[in-house]
């Protein structure tokens, strides 16, 4: 099966996935520091930015499977399961939900033991991975460029990530680290925002690794 949508098409349609997640990420930095100033904290303001975590994992695979409109859905999805660059998003939004679930059970006190309170550090740093690694399509020049762009993005969610579990484990004992993580993941989010999808993205039929090998898949879509 061929291309579903044209280059032109997917750039954007990259582009604006991008921007959407890169807006909610920047939403819970900031709710997340309001909390640390002691604002937000109520009852349920708490819950606040570990469900939007759940709603970005929600949202990802549901863009991608909607972006030919609902009655498309089952052409849309036999192509994404043939597309490595594919699976690594779904991949990332399985680790978004598991944050965000994690989170909310654990500031619902559903269970006391700290580990709930690794799940999302730790879904961070295998996000951060993921974008290390993450598959790009398009000329030389603009895989090139889409991988070094995405490894900065997995460089600084990994630290987020580790920030993360550094409060998580130390914070009694130091307070200042409640505050890396938070700006860490606000640079990823202004990253995301801003990020642009370089000319030449999606124009080859072939896709090519970050490590510069050759992927085959049998279809593809975004």
């Amino acid at each position: 099966m061929g291309q579903l949508q044209t280059p032109e098409e997917l750039q954007w349609i990259s582009n604006l996935a991008h921007w959407i997640e890169g807006g909610m990420f920047g939403v819970v930095s900031v709710m997340a520091l309001l909390q640390v100033f002691g604002y937000a904290n109520s009852k349920g303001a708490q819950y606040v930015w570990p469900a939007l975590v759940f709603v970005a994992g929600l949202f990802l695979p549901a863009y991608i499977l909607l972006q030919r409109g609902p009655d498309e859905i089952g052409v849309t999805w036999a192509a994404v399961i043939r597309d490595p660059q594919q699976r690594e998003h779904f991949l990332m939004a399985l680790l978004l939900l598991a944050a965000g679930l994690a989170e909310i059970l654990h500031r619902a006190k559903l269970s006391r033991a700290k580990w709930w309170g690794l799940v999302a550090p730790s879904a961070f740093v295998a996000i951060g991975f993921l974008f290390f690694i993450h598959t790009e399509y398009g000329t030389r020049e603009a895989v090139a460029e889409s991988v070094l762009k995405h490894r900065y993005f997995g460089l600084v969610i990994a630290l987020a990530g580790l920030f993360k579990a550094a409060e998580v484990l130390w914070r009694r004992r130091f307070k200042w680290l409640a505050y890396p993580w938070i700006a860490l993941l606000f640079i990823a989010a202004l990253m995301l925002i801003t990020y642009r999808e370089p000319y030449g993205a999606y124009r080859t039929s072939t896709p090519i690794n970050s490590n510069g090998s050759y992927a085959l898949p049998k279809g593809r879509s975004l």
